[in-house]
This record gives structure tokens, C-alpha cells and sequence, in this order.
């Protein structure tokens, strides 16, 4: 991770996993609201990977010098909500290597390859 010289930080508002299952369908309750995570042993309620995922690659892919065509992932720990994060990446040519850390902590919430 030390080799990631770009940083964009975002914030994942509390309310985001419901907005996300309106859009996608997936209404698992760890992503709706504390107390239902909290049945699942989960503190708060948790963003969705792929919203997670796919905020990242917004933030990663303009950096790029040509459209992106694979992408690789993988999903190290849940994001809490509301949550405070930023994505570190380094850019070669069209390719990305990133991850998806906390701000407040050394969790590491996924890490990936766009190119």
C-alpha cells in the first residue's frame, strides 16, 4: 500500500446502503440501518461492496490513459456506516492499482486492479 502515491477521500453517508438497494434490489439488512446489522453481529449498518467498488473506480478510472476493461478486487472488511475513507491508487498508462482504506484507522476495506 505504501507505493499508492494518489489519495481521494470520500464520505459514506449513513443512509447510503438504503439508497444504494433502490437502485440495485439488494435489501440485505446489514446494509439498512443499525439495528438490523446489529442481528447480524454487526455494530452499525455496513456499505454495500459493490457500492463501495464501484465509488472507488469512479474516482480511480479518469486518471487512466485508455478505457478500463478488466477489473479485479478483493473485499478485506466491511465499510461501517457513516463511514470516512479514501482511496489511494497509482496509475500506469492505463492501469490502476488502488485500495479502499479508513481514515481514522489502518483497515484496509478492499483492494483492486482497473485496466
Amino acid at each position: 500500500l505504501s507505493q499508492l502515491a494518489q489519495y481521494r477521500s470520500f464520505d459514506a453517508p449513513a443512509d447510503i446502503g438504503r439508497r444504494y438497494a433502490k437502485v440495485c434490489g439488494d435489501y440485505n439488512p446489514i446494509h439498512l440501518y443499525a439495528l438490523t446489522a446489529r442481528m447480524f453481529g454487526f455494530p452499525r449498518a455496513i456499505a454495500h461492496g459493490m457500492w463501495s467498488l464501484a465509488r472507488s473506480c469512479a474516482l480511480v478510472q479518469p486518471s487512466l490513459a485508455g478505457e478500463p476493461k478488466r477489473l479485479e478486487v478483493s473485499f478485506k472488511q466491511p465499510l461501517l456506516l457513516p463511514g470516512k475513507v479514501a482511496v489511494k491508487f497509482n496509475v500506469s498508462g492505463d492501469a490502476a492499482q488502488f485500495a479502499l482504506l479508513s481514515r481514522s484507522s489502518d483497515k484496509v476495506h478492499l483492494t483492486g486492479s482497473l485496466s
